[in-house]
């Protein structure tokens, strides 16, 4: 998918705070297949509108909105969004700037992720 760079397209995330919570939402426009990043900790996926069928830790599922979704830490997902998609992650967290926060949820490898001890709790709340 990296070598397609003449297809490739930019998806901005909105985020959103709260007292010790993160909110980051995405639209993913129909006919997009797209991967996600490796997430360290186990938080909540809301898809509030679109259809999209995804890689999970059980197969291809397809979902459709509305749907909620428990993710648990080391999972990389991939999908592709048969309508435009608005896909929302939540995550316990009292960072406020947006890049920082990404390199406190995900890495890029799993090599990463295994280099890291299995079961830490989430030491990102106040």
């Amino acid at each position: 998918m990296l070598k397609m760079t003449d297809r490739q397209i930019l998806i901005e995330p909105r985020h959103y705070f709260a007292q010790g919570i993160y909110a980051r939402e995405i639209l993913i426009p129909k006919g997009c297949t797209l991967t996600g990043k490796i997430h360290l900790f186990e938080h909540l996926n809301i898809i509030s509108k679109g259809d999209i069928s995804v890689m999970t830790e059980d197969g291809i599922k397809r979902i459709q909105a509305p749907t909620t979704i428990v993710s648990k830490p080391g999972i990389k997902r991939v999908g592709y969004a048969h309508e435009d998609t608005v896909w929302t992650t939540i995550h316990a967290c009292s960072e406020t700037d947006a890049e920082k926060i990404e390199d406190l949820l995900v890495v890029d490898t799993f090599e990463q992720f295994d280099a890291l001890k299995e079961g830490e709790p989430c030491h990102l709340l106040p």
